[in-house]
């Protein structure tokens, strides 16, 4: 999956109408922040959070942090 995701198309994720955050951590091992930001940017009045010191188990590493910003 981390080799090919994402795999939406810009139209695709333009039809999303729910409120979204994107949420990723800044040493995320996971996820290309690249990926993230196309995200956040394609899908209409999407949300984009970083957060800061943690990987992609920011629930894990720091859960206290991750809820009070999400």
């Amino acid at each position: 999956m981390w080799a090919s995701q994402p795999n939406w198309t810009t139209q695709e994720l333009a039809k999303i109408k729910a409120p979204i955050l994107i949420v990723d951590g800044d040493h995320d091992e996971a996820i290309k922040r690249e990926h993230t930001k196309y995200m956040a940017s394609a899908i209409p009045g999407a949300g984009l959070l970083i957060l800061p010191n943690v990987s992609h188990f920011a629930f894990i590493r720091d859960p206290d942090f991750s809820m009070r910003r999400c």
